[in-house]
């Protein structure tokens, strides 16, 4: 389409977005942008206008919604079953207690009552109806939607004629056809320092890749310290507390960036051993693992399959007191 990039940073999603993609048609990243408002009329927890916003306040009535949410509903669903429920949708009864803004620890009590309502097998998906048999539990797609968003816009853009595109949906990385000299993308995997540090994140590794997707999750971003504990954002469905985990960060890279979404969260949550052990087993996918003692830990595919550089002064690991 055109020899050189077009490319624009946009905030959605509660997230700093950048697209780049081979086009003079500029109209084509407001089309983008459109795109990523209409998935967040369909997905958005918060937003009383949304899709899901209706269905969460159904009071457990079967409820006709969106096709496309009804859909990645059903597809998260079969996610929660691989992970045997480490990563469950309905874990918004918890997370909608936690303050990682404010830096508000709620009740053991009121994180208690919550855990009685997170239970994915009482979501119910049949053609767009969906049922939540409890009345009181309550969707969240934050651990998912991105990655369906981040293919929906490249498929999107396909339909459209694009053939080199770029999207990092903050940190959903999902890209197609190389660069426009057919080199692959450098996807940089950022060290762990949260973005409220005051310093500016350096790539710790990089990954080659012409189509595919990276998608990072970290216990260092939507965090804050209290009496000396952190507390990050990555809340483990059994307790309702932030997982107690080995890990800084796990990265994977697979064909789709549904695939990386749906499980790099859980993986943190499984640890290192029993994650890796996981991505290991699990086909398509590619994983890398930064430990708390910075140790690096990757599936065999990387460096074979998906060429990889680590670079040879790649920062300690943040401090991260309490977590153990």
């Amino acid at each position: 389409m055109s020899e050189t990039m077009c490319s624009q940073t946009f905030f959605r999603f509660n997230t700093v977005n950048t697209i780049s993609i081979d086009t003079n048609d500029t109209s084509l990243i407001g089309r983008v942008i459109t795109l990523c408002d209409h998935y967040d009329f369909l997905f958005s927890r918060p937003n009383p206008t949304s899709e899901l916003y209706r269905l969460n306040h159904a009071q457990g009535r079967p409820t006709n919604v969106d096709p496309e949410l009804a859909a990645l509903i059903d597809t998260s669903l079969a996610y929660c079953a691989k992970v045997q429920g480490v990563f469950d949708i309905t874990m918004g009864a918890v997370t909608q207690l936690w303050d990682f803004h404010h830096g508000r620890i709620p009740s053991a009590d009121s994180i208690q009552s919550a855990l009685h309502h997170v239970d994915y097998s009482r979501v119910h998906v049949q053609g767009s109806t969906v049922t939540i048999d409890d009345p009181q539990a309550c969707i969240d797609l934050g651990g998912i939607a991105k990655g369906y968003i981040a293919d929906g816009i490249l498929a999107d853009l396909r339909g459209q004629g694009v053939r080199h595109a770029y999207v990092n949906l903050g940190g959903n990385v999902a890209v197609m056809g190389g660069k426009i000299d057919e080199s692959p993308w450098n996807i940089g995997i950022r060290e762990p320092i949260p973005s409220t540090s005051g310093k500016t994140p350096e790539p710790w590794a990089c990954v080659e890749m012409a189509d595919g997707s990276v998608v990072t999750s970290g216990i260092y971003e939507r965090a804050f310290e209290s009496n000396g504990v952190l507390y990050h954002h990555i809340l483990d469905p059994h307790t309702g507390y932030p997982a107690h985990t080995d890990l800084l960060g796990a990265t994977i890279m697979s064909d789709t960036s549904l695939d990386g979404d749906g499980f790099t969260t859980a993986l943190i949550i499984m640890g290192a051993q029993q994650a890796l052990h996981f991505a290991e087993s699990y086909p398509g996918i590619e994983a890398l693992l930064m430990t708390k003692s910075g140790e690096v830990l990757a599936t065999s595919g990387l460096g074979q399959s998906i060429p990889l550089h680590i670079r040879a002064d790649r920062p300690l690991p943040m401090h991260s007191e309490g977590l153990d």
